[in-house]
């Protein structure tokens, strides 16, 4: 009887263990690139143009205005294009003006939850620790595309999009950060954006942009790898042109190697 049971037992976790990889039907795997922008104004600013890059591979940009903005604007701050430039394609953000005004929200416990709610100025008490004020403005946008997988991600630089080709930036090895995994390459650049604006002297705008490529598969539960490719900027006090910031490149990120289909 006992060794029925056993035999039982076995039986019942093969046949689990099986379902689990014979779950899977074809939207088990998948791909995607995710192409990301914010940018922070701390103060007004005029006569702008920002170009930051968009991806690319093979030196053409893989999404156009409307893919990525829909209606040719990011928030209804900036007008957006796609522009061709000598450093690659670029999405171009102008405005005549962005004001920055003053906000102020107050932090409300509902429960074990919590969140921040708007007030008006005069509602906003300074010395009260759940109130707070927003002297900046940030605007963005975040854009999704599906594709055929799986996508190169070990090796993506010239095999899948990027934020510059590789003639346009020197990419170095550098070392990963303290929270990238075991697999992860890591390379650094420096990185042209174009910032144009009038601005005060103590104006400072920030921004990141980034590319992320990812399969995902179901193997028992999902998994999968990527890679990103990402610049960050920042400059204070009004702007007339080009200038290089903090680009980085990580790859080989997740499981290895990816199945096929």
């Amino acid at each position: 009887m006992r060794d029925r049971t056993i035999t039982l037992l076995v039986a019942c976790l093969v046949l689990t263990t099986g379902c689990s990889f014979l779950a899977p039907n074809p939207d088990s795997y998948t791909s995607h690139h995710y192409y990301s922008l914010g940018v922070d104004l701390g103060g007004n600013v005029s006569d702008v143009t920002i170009r930051l890059p968009v991806p690319q591979q093979d030196g053409a940009a893989t999404y156009n205005v409307t893919t990525l903005t829909g209606n040719g604007t990011v928030e209804g701050v900036f007008d957006a294009t796609v522009v061709e430039t000598d450093r690659g394609p670029m999405l171009e953000l102008t405005a005549d003006e962005v004001t920055v005004e003053p906000r102020y929200y107050r932090f409300v416990v509902e429960g074990e939850m919590g969140r921040r709610e708007r007030i008006s100025e005069s509602e906003y008490d300074p010395s009260d620790p759940d109130h707070q004020q927003v002297d900046r403005r940030s605007v963005g946008l975040r854009a999704d595309q599906q594709v055929e997988y799986p996508i190169e991600t070990q090796a993506p630089l010239g095999a899948s999009p990027t934020l510059y080709a590789d003639d346009a930036v020197s990419r170095e090895l550098t070392a990963c950060g303290p929270t990238s995994m075991e697999s992860a390459t890591c390379f650094a650049y420096d990185a042209p954006v174009y910032l144009s604006y009038e601005a005060g002297s103590d104006v400072r705008v920030t921004g990141v942009v980034s590319v992320e490529g990812s399969n995902e598969w179901f193997a028992g539960g999902w998994t999968g790898n990527s890679y990103v490719d990402r610049v960050r900027f920042s400059a204070t006090g009004a702007q007339d042109g080009w200038a290089r910031f903090e680009g980085e490149t990580e790859t080989g990120i997740g499981s290895y190697p990816a199945p096929e289909p």
